[in-house]
């Protein structure tokens, strides 16, 4: 995998993800050029939990496995998000992140992403409404 996303491609793909659906466009071109492509073969990590993190990707093309603890979690794929709690609270990864085939992400780091909170509510609440969105599911396989 060896081409390159050009601006517009990279702007569709933001808009796929649930929390930057609400950004204007001519916002999003500029946070894109911000952006830093990554490639993935399958089995190569993205993320790897315990080490420190201060991005968020996301999944251009490709699919993931998210594991915590060696337990398998969910496989997110195209125009969704991974890692993005690191951009809010930078620090050691909770989980790991692992390319299930060849991959693309796209890597915005946490500065990038403060700004958007600064300037777009509907990017925290976009934020807000995914993280909630995921811990319901495990909160009801957690209880007795």
């Amino acid at each position: 995998m060896t081409d390159q996303l050009m601006t517009i491609e990279r702007v569709a793909l933001l808009h796929q993800v649930e929390f930057f659906a609400g950004v204007p466009s001519h916002s999003l071109a500029s946070v894109s050029r911000l952006a830093e492509e990554v490639e993935k073969e399958s089995g190569e990590p993205l993320i790897v939990e315990g080490e420190e993190g201060d991005c968020l990707y996301a999944i251009a093309r490709g699919r993931v496995r998210i594991e915590q603890g060696g337990r398998n979690l969910t496989e997110p794929g195209e125009g969704e998000v991974v890692g993005e709690l690191a951009v809010l609270s930078p620090g050691p990864r909770n989980a790991s992140a692992i390319a299930l085939e060849p991959s693309l992400f796209l890597r915005l780091g946490a500065e990038v992403v403060a700004e958007l909170l600064l300037d777009y509510p509907q990017v925290t609440r976009g934020i807000i409404e995914v993280l909630v969105g995921r811990l319901r599911p495990r909160a009801k396989d957690d209880m007795p």
